[in-house]
């Protein structure tokens, strides 16, 4: 049986020639077929200033998106959820193909689901309001 959870591409973002992340496509055969969403998520990493060693997922589908989801316990959101003890991100794609404001979330842009997320790291916790306090401005 194959793995649908099968990470196909894997791309390595630079920046401010300092930082680097590590973001894995899943749920697409390259990059490209996943673009929609791989280049808005680059502007916003490098925006939000992820940490550099931290390695992010975007699911490219909505199956590859409900499965790691399901994996990872994470039922309640419908637009990125972190583990911390993995120091990895998981993004559904999807939330750039929205026109903001998002739906299903306070978050108005995919901008600030990362921000939210990046106040999950900073606090390393799982607590909500602590993210959104860390988080920045919207």
């Amino acid at each position: 049986m194959r793995n649908p959870f099968r990470v196909v591409c894997i791309l390595t973002l630079f920046a401010a020639c300092v930082q680097a992340q590590q973001v894995f496509v899943a749920g697409s055969k390259t990059v490209v077929g996943c673009g929609y969403a791989v280049r808005p998520l680059v502007a916003d990493l490098n925006a939000v200033r992820f940490p550099s060693d931290w390695t992010v997922v975007v699911a490219c589908t909505p199956t590859m998106w409900s499965y790691l989801q399901a994996k990872a316990d994470a039922g309640e959101t419908a637009t990125a959820f972190t583990n911390l003890r993995g120091r990895v991100t998981v993004v559904n794609g999807a939330i750039y193909l929205e026109t903001p404001p998002l739906h299903g979330t306070p978050h108005r842009t995919p901008r600030t689901v990362l921000q939210h997320e990046r106040g999950h790291i900073l606090c390393r916790c799982s607590d909500e309001q602590k993210a959104d306090s860390l988080s920045g401005p919207d």
